[in-house]
């Protein structure tokens, strides 16, 4: 009867990939249109990071609804996965995103929120702006691809 649950599971568990590869594609694309509006003016840059401060909880739900259900589906599968290359592989990527993401992509958000609220425009923060805008802009692309790897990954499932 377990095994019923688990295409419920599966497509829960792909709606919290999607939730959190599909946040980030967003925050990347974000990010953009701030920049744009920031060489421009930036005070109509302002607005676009208040709806991006919002992006991290629905990130965390991704976060969690794909914990919670690959958890579940390891149970309900009693791990057969968890032996082959592929998935162990996944799981790495899985954690490395989350740890990424807690540890580099919002620290370096909230540098940048801080530098830009307090901007008085002089030569060092403008440098510093100029850093956090690169390093975001690797965050996000690195991010997108590990996600991609993780779809190649699933559906092929070599081993």
């Amino acid at each position: 009867m377990a095994l019923q649950a688990l295409p419920y599971l599966l497509v829960l568990h792909l709606i919290g990939l999607t939730i959190m590869a599909g946040t980030t594609l967003v925050d990347f694309v974000t990010f953009r249109q701030f920049w744009a509006l920031y060489a421009q003016n930036k005070q109509k840059a302002l607005p676009v990071m208040e709806v991006q401060a919002k992006f991290p909880r629905l990130l965390a739900t991704g976060i969690i609804l794909l914990l919670v259900t690959g958890i579940s589906m390891m149970a309900v599968t009693r791990g057969v996965f968890g032996e082959q290359l592929w998935f162990r592989i996944k799981m790495v990527i899985v954690v490395l995103i989350i740890i990424k993401g807690l540890a580099v992509g919002r620290r370096q958000a909230m540098k940048l929120r801080r530098l830009i609220t307090t901007d008085t425009g002089d030569s060092d923060t403008q440098q510093k702006v100029k850093s956090l805008r690169q390093g975001i802009a690797l965050f996000h692309i690195s991010q997108l691809l590990l996600f991609i790897v993780i779809i190649i990954l699933s559906t092929f499932r070599f081993n």
